[in-house]
């Protein structure tokens, strides 16, 4: 099979657009329910985020659990020790994702205002850290010498494109 870029690029442009539907059509409900102070406006995202976020947790701890070949060097996590943390965050995980979709059937407040707190802070966190690191620094790179300099394998005085 010849390979035809014109249908490539047709179709690549059609999903494109189904992509771009299916967000505006999700913003325009979101903002429906949003105006209406609708429970489910905020719960299903807040949903969709905390169970994404707790099915990556689990696969962490799934690969950690199950891993192969281990090389000498990462010798620790075939320990017992590690083992038995994989499984936690696999356990731990899945318990979570139960008493969170509970308390989200249940329309709890705190279902949804604990996870967009710590999503919240943990920003804020991190955008202090980089504040910190920023008022900490000790040179910037006009300072230290010629910016190409801070660019590896950048020649310095050679014009960049």
């Amino acid at each position: 099979m010849v390979w035809d870029r014109s249908l490539s690029i047709r179709r690549s442009r059609r999903t494109g657009w189904k992509i771009c539907s299916f967000a505006a059509a999700g913003a325009v409900l979101f903002l429906w329910g949003l105006a209406r102070e609708s429970y489910w406006a905020l719960a299903l995202p807040v949903t969709a985020g905390v169970l994404a976020a707790l099915g990556l947790a689990f696969y962490i701890g799934y690969t950690i659990l199950t891993v192969r070949g281990i090389p000498a060097e990462a010798e620790h996590y075939g320990s017992r020790t590690a083992k038995g943390l994989a499984l936690a965050i696999c356990a731990g995980s899945v318990a979570l994702a139960f008493v969170f979709l509970a308390g989200v059937i249940a329309e709890s407040y705190w279902a949804l205002a604990l996870p967009v707190a710590g999503a919240v802070l943990g920003l804020l966190g991190m955008v202090f850290w980089i504040g910190v690191a920023i008022v900490l620094q000790r040179s910037t790179l006009s300072q230290a010498g010629s910016s190409a300099s801070a660019v590896p394998g950048a020649k310095s005085g050679a014009a960049q494109p």
